[in-house]
């Protein structure tokens, strides 16, 4: 037996999952139709709020923003990962979403 000590490197073992509670009693509904993001070095601002759409004379209705969401990065990038599956589900399930509003307002045939 050698007296020169071990210098094999054990990994460390992955990390398990920490389970959380979620508490939703509290949740707040809000309609939303508009967004901006913005962001820094460290998180992203995603402002949230809803365009009435409404043309009056003077132009049309300013959006209203009515909450911000600051979100560090790696949520940021799970939450597009999920949103990305969602919506294709639902094109799954009802056919392709067009965003282009000029286009939506074609009749299809």
């Amino acid at each position: 037996m050698s007296d020169v000590p071990s210098t094999e490197v054990v990994p460390p073992a992955p990390a398990q999952p920490t389970q959380v509670t979620i508490r939703d009693t509290d949740l707040e509904v809000m309609y939303v139709n508009f967004f901006r993001v913005t962001g820094n070095a460290d998180e992203v601002l995603l402002d949230l709020g809803m365009f009435s759409q409404v043309v009056t004379p003077t132009g049309p209705e300013p959006v209203n923003l009515t909450h911000r969401a600051v979100i560090n990065f790696v949520t940021a990038k799970k939450l597009a990962d999920v949103m990305r599956v969602v919506v294709a589900r639902h094109e799954q399930a009802y056919g392709p979403i067009e965003v282009d509003p000029n286009r939506r307002l074609l009749p299809q045939g």
